[in-house]
């Protein structure tokens, strides 16, 4: 059997969110990190150099390099969609930062295209690898906690206030996360929309109404800080969403309880210790009834896990795992939200 050669990766855009994804393709025996690219040339230099990695003088070089084959894109929300789709023009698989695009019509561009021509195209939504979230789409597949009645997503976070500046690692200025129609959206499509892939992920179930609130009160910036919100499912069951990018004394509380007719699941947050927790009504396989159980999960590498599974897909000529037509799901939902909290009502998700 001929061994298949790495996956070749050049990267668009040099911030903070590329780093990991970088050490993910540098760590990778399917990967391979050709190129970088950004207009701001300090980051470029910045990326090349840690990374041993050749920089790319324009976008244009970059699509047009052999030694290309895949495209991260890491670039503010409102140029992800217009980049990704040269990237798919130009032949190249890509693999955009979430949520891909602010505008559905976008997304069901960059999907027809990369149809078309037959690309990869996925979506960095990596929380969906933590390993407590693979084990509980495990649980309530094999129907552990019954059939599902409930939800209750939290997003507890304490930005601070230089966060709209420059981001976690003030790798770079640039207020563009502050300005509605440069990001899209605050907290809820910054954040939550993570935790709503993984709950659409774990259950297979989706959303068909929202109604929702949502509030500027500690940050300066024209998305929101704040929201609340019902979802309906299409099963029926019921959700509550809180979201929150500047609670007092909050850890990076960001987690989901599944309530099902015979127990419930409370997933831990992704980026912390806590194991899964599971409370069920009847004894089911090795656990017993009406007592809370901790089922201990392996810390993963999530970045890794993303990066390793996109490239198998694209080597083996199968669909991506976390594609557009899922972040297209997550960014309906959202969507939904701000709607329904404009208009003042309830906003049907087709």
């Amino acid at each position: 059997m001929l061994e298949t050669r790495p996956l070749r990766f050049g990267i668009v855009g040099c911030g903070s969110a590329s780093i990991p994804v970088c050490e993910a393709i540098s760590a990778s025996h399917l990967t391979e990190l050709t190129a970088v690219y950004d207009l701001n040339l300090d980051l470029a230099n910045d990326l090349s150099q840690r990374f041993h990695t050749q920089k790319m003088e324009t976008f244009d070089e970059l699509l047009a390099s052999p030694l290309v084959d895949a495209v991260y894109v890491a670039v503010p929300h409102f140029l992800l969609a217009s980049l990704t789709q040269q990237v798919l023009e130009a032949g190249k698989h890509a693999l955009t930062e979430k949520p891909l695009s602010i505008s559905l019509a976008e997304v069901d561009r960059l999907i027809a295209i990369a149809t078309e021509r037959k690309l990869g195209l996925g979506v960095f939504y990596e929380m969906r690898y933590a390993a407590a979230h693979g084990t509980a789409r495990g649980l309530i597949q094999a129907g552990a906690i019954g059939n599902i009645i409930g939800f209750q997503i939290q997003t507890l976070i304490d930005k601070p206030l230089t966060y709209w500046q420059s981001g976690y690692g003030g790798r770079s200025i640039n207020p563009w996360r502050g300005i509605k129609s440069q990001a899209g959206g605050g907290v809820v499509l910054m954040n939550t929309s993570h935790l709503l892939d993984v709950l659409f992920h774990i259950t297979g179930l989706t959303v068909t109404s929202v109604s929702a609130e949502i509030g500027t009160f500690v940050a300066n910036v024209e998305v929101e800080d704040i929201a609340s919100a019902t979802l309906r499912f299409n099963n029926g069951a019921l959700g509550s969403l809180f979201a929150g990018a500047h609670i007092s004394g909050a850890q990076n509380e960001e987690c989901c309880d599944i309530y099902g007719t015979d127990g419930q699941i409370r997933l831990p947050d992704p980026y912390g210790s806590e194991p899964l927790r599971i409370y069920l009504k009847r004894p089911w396989g090795d656990f017993t009834a009406e007592e809370w159980q901790t089922i201990s999960v392996e810390s993963v590498s999530v970045y890794k896990m993303a990066i390793d599974e996109f490239a198998k897909a694209v080597q083996s000529d199968n669909c991506v795992p976390i594609d557009a037509k899922a972040a297209r799901q997550v960014l309906a939902v959202v969507l939904a939200i701000y709607q329904s909290a404009a208009e003042r009502r309830t906003i049907t998700i087709s």
